[in-house]
């Protein structure tokens, strides 16, 4: 029997497989797009996005889809994927050495993965599909195109996502894996630095607040303008990027080392990733900060709760702790993976803070006021008590607590309270009072139910990354006669997700097509979902934040483009949930992109009748649905 020169490439591929296992050096990874061309990037491994660290590369395709996208490494595709959000349309390659390359965001694969995928589409009637093929279904030799780059998925724009995967599915840096494609002699840099308090006593600048410091640039050496005064726990806390060769776009700092007089103090390497701790970069990063100004800083410390595996530290986790008359030198290096280096040198004096304050405060206070910072409750009051205590009086319930200010602001007083030593339900200064909303002490590992008028919320030993002090709240807004169920503060994160049952007041629901809804000040509303049981309603969430309940009636719009084959489908309040077409009858595979709000028609084969009575039905999340019929 003769055979043809593709069986006879696939029997040596097997055949040389073991081989490879031995000797993997011999058989080094290419870059999969332009090999051998240089590359630009825009994204490098472990930046900091909001909900996760970013793994592999994005490599730029000159703001177009269709560039081919080659193999690494030879090997075999054991996954592959098409999704509307994440990824996209994905194809997960194993290679000789047990690793395995992903390559996300693609417009389409080699034909005869695309037509594999679209055989079992049309035979399971879904677009979105997750397959695995049988070991060497789909063999590649190194640099063979395996797709065409695209922008499917969550990408804002064209490009490909590539990572390197160990056998343990651990997400390695690729720009270890020696590409000359790519070129970086530009050191990160350094955009702003702060220091927090860490405790009650701790101070920065003699306040109980996370200090800005002013930095200086000399070429890629950074220092600050001034001496900075602490005293107690201090964190560090810094905030830049990295940029490569001919890119103007802002990458992530991997390496960060921090020393104290000489010696190594702490230290991160954002190398390897468990996909299992991704959402611990919530802790990695100042969440407060993130929600508040929307900037990611890298804290040079670890807090309770983070499990991640990339630091190292000597003591205290990594903050520091600053004694009175002592001088501290700090000299903070950053490095990216080509090992070029800046650094960010300070001097902190240890030194008693002053109480009387030649400062204001950054916001107005109108006569009293108070936030939750983590366990700490800060309290403002204005210091115009004639003849009385400047005492703040705290009903902790059974029993008054009466402190002192710890400091003034021109004439604000400022009071701090661990709420780990009781949680007030008001607070009284002077002829100044104020009801604090309800706060509820939620300790990790432990099962919790947390029942009020209108809500009951159940936190399993897992939800929590530390201590909660969740804050609740209910109101109507007459504005537009809103249920808002509060749930604070939402600058403490969740590790993963709360039960919540809201008891609303209002009797105007529709249980079919009233749902929960995250909202902002601004306005904006998104779909969460719920289920309803009588006149209650149940979700489950992992973010602290506004919520309301809405009805959503109206379906899903559908309009023809100019060609017949492809339309736009969107709903203007709970979201499109599903789409399903038919010709004739027969099930008919709709390909979408969300972005563009497009769907259109993926013929199975040339032969397929392509005429005939289409019917088009789009559901939104809130069960409405659009019929939509027309001749082709």
């Amino acid at each position: 029997m003769k055979l043809n020169k593709h069986k006879v490439s696939l029997l040596l591929f097997l055949f040389s497989w073991p081989i490879a296992v031995l000797a993997q050096n011999s058989d080094p990874y290419t870059f999969p797009i332009r090999p051998n061309k240089t590359n630009f990037l825009s994204g490098t491994m472990g930046e900091l996005r909001s909900s996760h660290f970013h793994a592999g590369i994005d490599i730029k395709t000159g703001g177009k889809i269709g560039e081919p996208v080659h193999a690494t490494k030879r090997g075999y595709i054991t996954r592959i994927k098409v999704s509307t959000s994440g990824y996209g349309n994905a194809l997960y390659m194993l290679h000789p050495d047990g690793n395995t390359s992903v390559y996300a965001h693609l417009d389409e694969y080699a034909p005869e993965i695309q037509e594999y995928v679209k055989q079992e589409q049309y035979k399971q009637q879904t677009f979105e599909i997750e397959l695995f093929p049988k070991p060497y279904q789909f063999a590649f030799k190194s640099q063979e195109v395996i797709g065409l780059s695209g922008n499917t998925g969550g990408s804002l724009g064209p490009h490909l996502h590539f990572e390197i995967r160990d056998s343990q599915q651990r997400v390695l840096n690729p720009l270890h894996y020696g590409f000359d494609e790519v070129k970086d002699n530009i050191p990160p840099i350094v955009q702003g630095f702060a220091i927090r308090p860490m405790n009650l006593n701790s101070r920065v600048s003699n306040e109980f607040k996370r200090t800005d410091v002013r930095i200086n640039r000399t070429g890629f050496n950074y220092k600050a303008m001034d001496t900075i005064t602490a005293i107690g726990k201090i964190g560090l806390e810094l905030w830049g990027h990295d940029k490569l060769n001919g890119s103007a776009n802002k990458n992530g700092i991997s390496i960060i080392e921090v020393a104290v007089n000489g010696e190594t103090h702490f230290k991160q390497n954002i190398d390897v990733m468990s996909f299992s701790l991704q959402r611990h970069i919530l802790v990695h990063y100042p969440y407060d900060v993130k929600m508040t100004t929307g900037t990611r800083y890298h804290k040079l410390y670890m807090d309770d709760g983070n499990q991640l595996r990339f630091y190292e530290t000597q003591s205290e986790n990594g903050a520091l702790k600053i004694e009175d008359g002592k001088l501290y030198d700090i000299k903070i290096k950053m490095y990216d993976p080509y090992e070029n280096m800046s650094t960010l040198d300070l001097i902190i004096q240890g030194k008693q803070p002053d109480k009387f304050l030649n400062k204001s405060l950054d916001f107005e206070l109108d006569e009293i006021d108070y936030k939750v910072e983590e366990n700490i409750l800060k309290v403002y009051t204005h210091s115009n008590c004639e003849d009385e205590s400047e005492e703040l009086n705290l009903n902790l319930g059974e029993t008054i607590k009466s402190i002192k200010p710890e400091y003034y602001l021109y004439n604000t007083a400022v009071y701090l309270w661990n709420l780990k030593n009781g949680i007030p339900e008001s607070i009284l200064n002077c002829d100044k009072g104020l009801n604090l909303r309800t706060i509820h002490q939620i300790i990790p590992g432990e099962n919790k139910t947390v029942s009020t008028e209108k809500m009951n919320l159940e936190f399993s030993p897992y939800v929590l990354f530390d201590t909660l002090y969740l804050e609740t709240d209910y109101e109507i807004k007459t504005s537009d006669s809103l249920e808002i169920f509060s749930l604070g503060p939402i600058t403490s994160p969740l590790k993963s997700s709360v039960k919540i049952e809201f008891s609303p007041m209002m009797n105007h629901y529709n249980p079919e097509k009233s749902h929960i809804y995250k909202t902002d000040d601004s306005g904006n509303f998104s779909f969460e979902g719920g289920e309803w049981n009588g006149e209650k309603i149940k979700f489950s969430t992992r973010d602290l934040a506004d919520y309301t309940i809405l009805t959503d009636s109206i379906p899903p719009f559908v309009k023809e483009t100019n060609s017949k084959s492809s339309f736009i489908i969107d709903d203007l309040l709970s979201g499109i949930k599903s789409f399903d077409a038919h010709l004739n009858g027969d099930w008919i595979l709709m390909k979408y992109e969300p972005k563009d709000k497009l769907i259109w028609i993926d013929w199975l084969n040339e032969e397929m009748t392509k005429t005939g009575e289409f019917v088009l039905k789009v559901t939104d999340n809130a069960g409405n649905e659009t019929e939509y019929i027309t001749k082709l």
